[in-house]
């Protein structure tokens, strides 16, 4: 089954969803609005839910997550490390605390990058992320 033309994927982000899919490190991808195009099977123990059933749009990721900073303060969605690579063009870095689908709360550590086929071609973006030595 294809997706209509206006949700076909860049052959980059294609790429970089396999790249993904073939990792123990937890990896989430999403197209040029921002929205949820796959995450990996490590990301799925951090998340608390497999990817076929968390189909979701950047505001839905946000809301489901709640990512707040290290005091409890919650961040908003313009200042998550993935909206941050977005505006700047360049990779992003950020420490953040989610609630995961499953009901547990993660301490993470995210880098997130640009996805671009060229120069000023955004096709997506990706991000990295992990719970710190000791934690989680």
């Amino acid at each position: 089954m294809t997706e209509p033309p206006s949700k076909q994927r860049h052959i980059a982000l294609i790429l970089a969803k396999d790249l993904a899919a073939n990792l123990a490190t937890a990896v989430l991808l999403v197209d040029p609005d921002g929205d949820l195009v796959f995450f990996n099977e490590a990301a799925e123990k951090i998340l608390g839910r497999p990817y076929a059933e968390a189909q979701m749009s950047r505001v839905e990721l946000a809301k489901t997550f709640k990512p707040v900073d290290a005091s409890g303060a919650p961040i908003a969605l313009a200042d998550l490390p993935l909206a941050a690579a977005f505006r700047e063009g360049i990779p992003s870095h950020g420490h953040l605390r989610i609630e995961s689908m499953d009901g547990r709360t993660h301490d993470l550590e995210v880098v997130a990058l640009p996805l671009f086929a060229q120069s000023d071609q955004l096709v997506g973006g990706l991000a990295v992320f992990w719970e710190p030595a000791g934690e989680g």
